[in-house]
């Protein structure tokens, strides 16, 4: 589990990055292939938040379809873009991008109480918030 925290805070971390710079378009790219990687740990609420921010930007974005990342993930429609998006951000392009953007992860999310927590931070909000989505997401219907 360690290492997939790992690759979880490597593309929030770069999902970060490009809302600094404003690049929403990367950002949302960044934030699918993170909340995937949050519904392979179990973590709901992170998968939800990173659900909620894509959608934010841009309503009619794929991901729409489906109430939820983890229902998406055995849609053919949804498999074709996280293919594509993996192929655009592996993980060693990810790690490059990192270390050009002088961004030292080290084993940071050893210092939180969980993963989420740490997921929370990256993404500049809180565990409460977190939930908040998440508990939003599971009551809407979809919206195809």
């Amino acid at each position: 589990m360690d290492s997939n925290v790992e690759l979880l805070g490597l593309y929030l971390h770069l999902a970060r990055a490009a809302t600094i710079r404003q690049e929403l378009h990367a950002r949302d790219r960044l934030l699918v292939i993170a909340g995937m990687i949050a519904v392979h740990l179990e973590l709901p609420t992170v998968a939800a938040f990173c659900r909620y921010r894509v959608l934010e930007h841009n309503s009619r974005h794929l991901i729409r379809r489906w109430q939820d990342l983890a229902t998406a993930l055995d849609q053919h429609d949804f498999q074709t873009l996280l293919k594509q998006l993996q192929r655009r951000y592996p993980r060693e392009k990810a790690e490059n991008m990192l270390t050009t953007l002088g961004i030292e992860m080290g084993q940071e999310w050893r210092t939180y109480y969980s993963a989420e927590e740490y997921a929370a931070s990256l993404l500049t909000t809180t565990t409460e918030t977190l939930e908040k989505i998440y508990l939003q997401e599971q009551s809407k219907p979809t919206a195809d």
